[in-house]
């Protein structure tokens, strides 16, 4: 009965159903709740959404992380509720984005920062400040090889299925998630920054610095952006010893020029364990108790000469060698410099076999901007792990660089087979599109060594072949048919052609039939239908010519019946040249009843095909037609052949001449 009454109300369009079921979530006890907040989520309505937020606090424990784990159902009702006049509706919303972990709702926040209540700013700030902590942390999980996990996520139809009144089970996201939801954060937090002038400053300079935690952060911009109202707060607080918290936006930014002087100065005002702990586990350079020495050499370039890199990078394992890189790509040198002094460091990570290592390097070469060097990402394609030189292929597929089809095709023939299909999909459309758009431009010959190469190089070429096939304007279908023969695939595209043979084009229909007599393997009742049932001429006339290239001597009745009387010239003289091609007898009697035929197009046809056959017993007729037929087209055709038939005999009987008159 109560499964009715919760189906009744979910399919209702009328708003009184939200009432009638936020009431009993209202007064109900836990377990009558359960199915309640359920009929709710499956309602999606806002009205119903926005009733569950000012609840919220009231609710179970269970029915709570309920809530959380479908935080994404919420997004409208959020952004209502983040706007309303109701004070403790919207602040119960603030609440909910930060517990939710919301960053796409961060403009949400923003707007309730410059709110003239001070409860509403101020849940504003501590929101926007746990959403920044949160991605810190996680960031930090993922780094050190953990699992982040993140409350939102959808309904799980599979416990629903079972139970519909329990919470699915908590869903893991991999750092794709997270850096969904960073840049709305990072962004939310640097406007904050420039724009708010209250009391919360401080609570945002927290958040920033919790957020300077990768050199391309939105807020370590800050310190690089001119006329930024969040400038010179960053600037002071950078300029003392950090929080435990705030390690990597200090180590980060003593990057900065005007920083670097007050670096070793803060660095010996350090006297927290925790903060000590975490700037000894961030900079390996610092298990030597030598910061200010390794600042100074980072801003002078000492490492830039190959012998002080040799001797600092022997000290360390392969590990902590690699972490030099972070260094030299922090240093703001070209990146050509840069590639040359990492090439160092992967060459002392590849002798030390270290995947750890290695990996850092490339992610450090990653990061870089489009159109900076990608030597180092190259050398990568050459490495001895699969892994690495199938995200060194990808990432040079995404930069495109100058030439990179050269680059990659040069790595087809070594490259492992993931590799290869890396490489296929990235430049497979630009070299079949080149090859296609050359196709009519080559010889015959070329293209035809051509296009088996690009096959080979290609393995998806085939199949772009068959997608050409079946899509595309006429005129493009049959450029592929016509590539396909030439290039001896019609084998491996049979069901294609054969398919094209029912097509309501003629046109399509008559090269798919040409190119099917070269295919072995094509039944003949798919030829014999189209000769017997097909209503385009031209269509049963290519059929023919596919007969005779088959041979199959099964076919000369029905050959011998299109010869007597086929509907068109050109079925007649195609089955009489091909009954000549099988040795059928009566193809002479055949061939002489089209040359006295009353049809002048029959009489032009058998012409065309004495000449095809080279029967030149019939000159004789031939000789008649040319003097005395009614015709102009087949007294012209006539001595057409009776004049090849005598070049043909004088080039034959005429004797070869003496040397000197042939040098003459």
């Amino acid at each position: 009965m109560l499964d009715r009454l919760l189906d009744t109300l979910i399919a209702s369009k009328n708003e009184a159903a939200d009432a009638v079921l936020l009431e009993a979530l209202r007064l109900g006890v836990e377990r009558e709740q359960r199915p309640v907040l359920w009929a709710l989520l499956r309602r999606r309505s806002v009205k119903g959404l926005s009733g569950v937020i000012a609840l919220y606090d009231q609710l179970p424990e269970l029915l709570q992380l309920h809530v959380l784990r479908n935080i994404k159902l919420f997004h409208a009702a959020l952004r209502e509720c983040g706007r309303i006049d109701d004070v403790s509706l919207r602040l119960a919303a603030l609440k909910l984005i930060a517990l939710g972990r919301q960053g796409r709702l961060a403009y949400v926040l923003s707007e309730n920062l410059h709110s003239t209540d001070e409860p509403v700013s101020k849940a504003a700030t501590e929101a926007m400040v746990a959403l920044a902590r949160w991605v810190a942390t996680e960031s930090r999980r993922l780094q050190s090889g953990g699992v982040a996990e993140v409350l939102g996520g959808g309904v799980d139809a599979a416990d629903h299925a079972s139970d519909p009144t329990l919470p699915p089970h908590p869903s893991t996201t991999s750092y794709h998630d997270l850096l969904e939801q960073r840049p709305e954060i990072e962004a939310a937090v640097a406007r904050a920054m420039d724009v708010h002038r209250g009391r919360h400053g401080q609570d945002l300079l927290r958040a920033a610095l919790l957020l300077c935690d990768w050199p391309g952060s939105k807020t370590l911009a800050i310190l690089k952006t001119t006329k930024h109202g969040g400038q010179s707060a960053m600037v002071r607080r950078l300029q003392q010893p950090p929080a435990s918290e705030h390690v990597e936006g200090f180590l980060l930014g003593a990057t900065h020029g005007q920083l670097r002087s007050h670096f070793g100065v803060a660095f010996s005002h350090i006297a927290e364990a925790p903060v000590l702990d975490g700037l000894l586990r961030k900079t390996h350079w610092l298990k030597d108790h030598h910061l200010q020495l390794c600042v100074h050499q980072v801003g002078r370039g000492v490492w830039w000469e190959e012998a002080e890199l040799v001797k600092e990078v022997e000290r360390h394992g392969p590990e902590e060698a690699a972490k030099i890189g972070e260094w030299i790509a922090a240093s703001g040198v070209h990146d050509v410099t840069q590639d040359e002094r990492l090439e160092k460091l992967r060459a002392y990570a590849t002798y030390k076999d270290s995947f750890e290592a290695r990996l850092r390097l490339f992610r450090i070469a990653s990061r870089r901007k489009r159109g900076a060097s990608v030597a180092l990402i190259q050398a990568f394609l050459g490495d001895a792990d699969e892994r690495l030189v199938r995200m060194a292929a990808r990432e040079i597929v995404r930069r495109r660089p100058p030439e990179f089809e050269t680059i990659l095709l040069q790595r087809m023939t070594s490259a492992p087979p993931s590799v290869r299909r890396v490489i296929a999909r990235a430049i497979g459309q630009a070299g079949f599109e080149h090859y296609w758009q050359r196709f009519d431009q080559l010889p015959r010959a070329v293209r035809r060594q051509a296009g088996r190469a690009m096959f080979k190089i290609l393995p998806d070429g085939l199949q772009r072949l068959q997608r050409r096939l079946t899509d595309g304007p006429v005129e493009q279908r049959v450029k592929a048919m016509q590539m396909a023969q030439e290039l001896g695939v019609a084998e491996a595209l049979r069901e294609t052609l054969i398919q094209l043979c029912n097509d309501p084009n003629p046109k399509l229909r008559s090269k798919a039939v040409s190119v099917l007599g070269g295919v072995e393997s094509v039944p003949a009742d798919v030829l014999v239908d189209r000769l017997v049932n097909d209503a385009d001429a031209r269509v049963r006339a290519n059929t023919i010519e596919a007969l005779e290239a088959k041979g199959d001597r099964q076919f000369v009745p029905v050959l011998a019946q299109r010869a007597r009387d086929g509907a068109t010239a050109r079925e007649r003289a195609n089955a009489v040249k091909a009954l000549h091609t099988m040795k059928v007898s009566t193809a002479s009697g055949q061939l002489m009843s089209m040359l006295r035929d009353e049809r002048p197009e029959h009489r032009v046809s058998a012409l065309w095909a004495l000449r095809q056959i080279g029967w030149w017993q019939l000159l004789g007729e031939v000789g008649r037609l040319a003097k005395s037929d009614t015709n102009l087209k087949v007294r012209r055709y006539a001595l057409a052949v009776l004049r090849g038939v005598a070049e043909m005999a004088q080039a034959k009987n005429e004797p070869p001449g003496e040397p000197e008159k042939q040098a003459g």
